[in-house]
């Protein structure tokens, strides 16, 4: 079971049952009483696990929940995204609820995903429910999880090779899902060649986000630029109509599946230093700014996470933030990824290749091997990896990155280095990874510790 100080989520007044909503032993018998059958199949639901949180004090508290839901007639279990929306202004939830219910939102729901009625409000809890893949601020996922329609199944079977290929199953499969921002679906295709008779299997990625971005208009020019030493993924299509991206699958293990694995990282992530630094110094100018004024706002609304569910760390926080808004000044502009992590750098052969570069932007380039290595910190409190394994992954990394770029940038490196560690750890909250409170602290104290000593 999750825990979670529930003495610190109910304190906001305005949203006076966020605690039992955050208990989620309580909600899985709530949900069992509220969720509706719908379609023909019938459902059990079996465990419930609280995943991720989005607050915003005074306004509204939107939870996900992850649903074991077992199919009663062939025992088949899965995992159901379930989103829950609780606002400060009276009735505004019901208000909801009734003006979806007169849309007949049971319509845009494909068959394959027809558990419960999509939309359902808990007047309890005072709280809207919404089923995956219903999101009324993402409109277009529902279509999406359908999976390709015959215009896009024409187009992914031109990327299985030569010939004449037909498409005998897809399966589609939600790979990151953010209620009301975002979500990645996973469609794997087995398609068989009329010619020679040979059947194969490709994954390809469908991202919708509710603002359209597609991609950064310089990001073809950046990949230009970078392809003599980085593999950046092109489209396949943009779906503008369903403000949609489809990707191909990258080749190759994860940084995070080669760690995983055992592998000395010290060559590796020299490697990978070296690449990054080549790409954080292209002189190809992204679009979209990233300025210090939008870093130290996201620092901020980190902060106020931290401080709303970590309470006892609020002075650190405050003094940390403070820190790195004083010490940084604006700096010229390089392409920065922005949301480096272990699982968005790939190694395919003897190259790196990037992933995720919906965040690309003009910004302080040392973003980068500050964030990548506050996940590398992280690392061991999420996963079976050495804390030494990391240390030696980070410190080589860095040593290599930093001998590649202008000096300034290192002396930038340990004010970033602590941002980036209080990002993760509002992340960790967020998500509601087990024991999120104690890892926050650790992270915490690292940040104080970069700021004293530097980054060792």
């Amino acid at each position: 079971m999750v825990q979670v100080n529930v003495g610190t989520l109910t304190g906001d007044l305005t949203l006076p049952h966020v605690g039992n909503a955050t208990n989620p032993d309580a909600m899985l018998q709530i949900l069992r009483d509220h969720l509706r059958p719908a379609g023909d199949g019938a459902y059990e639901v079996r465990g419930c696990r609280l995943s991720r949180i989005r607050y915003r004090a005074g306004f509204r508290c939107v939870l996900q929940y992850t649903l074991r839901i077992a199919e009663l007639d062939s025992g088949k279990e899965r995992d159901l995204p379930v989103s829950g929306a609780m606002y400060a202004a009276s009735g505004k939830a019901e208000r909801t609820y009734r003006k979806l219910l007169s849309t007949d939102p049971r319509r845009e729901i494909p068959d394959a995903w027809l558990v419960f009625d999509p939309v359902s409000f808990v007047s309890d809890l005072d709280m809207l429910v919404q089923i995956f893949p219903y999101d009324r601020r993402l409109p277009a996922l529902p279509k999406l999880a359908a999976g390709p329609s015959p215009a896009l199944e024409k187009l992914l079977l031109g990327r299985f090779g030569e010939g004449d290929w037909l498409a005998k199953a897809w399966e589609v499969e939600p790979v990151r899902y953010r209620k009301g921002l975002s979500a990645v679906l996973a469609y794997t295709g087995r398609a068989r060649n009329r010619g020679t008779g040979e059947t194969t299997v490709r994954r390809f990625y469908v991202k919708t986000q509710r603002e359209a971005s597609g991609e950064d208009r310089a990001l073809p020019a950046v990949r230009e630029a970078a392809a003599g030493f980085l593999n950046i993924a092109r489209p396949v299509a943009y779906l503008r109509d369903l403000k949609a991206l489809v990707l191909d699958e990258v080749p190759g293990v994860s940084l995070e599946e080669f760690l995983l694995e055992g592998h000395n990282p010290t060559k590796t992530m020299r490697k990978i230093a070296r690449d990054l630094a080549a790409f954080n110094q292209l002189d190809v100018i992204p679009e979209r700014r990233h300025t210090l004024s939008d870093q130290i706002s996201s620092l901020e609304r980190s902060g106020r996470l931290l401080a709303w569910a970590c309470p006892h760390l609020s002075p650190e926080v405050e003094s940390i933030i403070a820190a790195v808004a004083d010490g940084l000044e604006e700096v010229r502009p390089r392409p920065t990824h922005r949301d480096l992590k272990t699982d968005h750098v790939f190694l395919p052969g003897d190259r790196t290749a990037l992933i995720d570069l919906d965040s690309l932007a003009a910004a302080d380039p040392v973003l980068d091997p500050a964030l990548l290595m506050a996940r590398l910190a992280a690392m061991p409190d999420l996963l079976p990896i050495p804390r030494n394994q990391a240390r030696i992954a980070a410190r080589a990394f860095a040593e290599e990155y930093f001998a590649r770029v202008p000096e300034a940038w290192r002396e930038r490196l340990h004010l970033h280095y602590a941002g980036a560690l209080l990002e993760v750890a509002h992340g960790f909250f967020r998500r509601q990874e087990p024991g999120w409170s104690a890892k926050i602290t650790g992270l915490v104290r690292e940040a104080e510790n970069s700021l004293r000593k530097g980054v060792r």
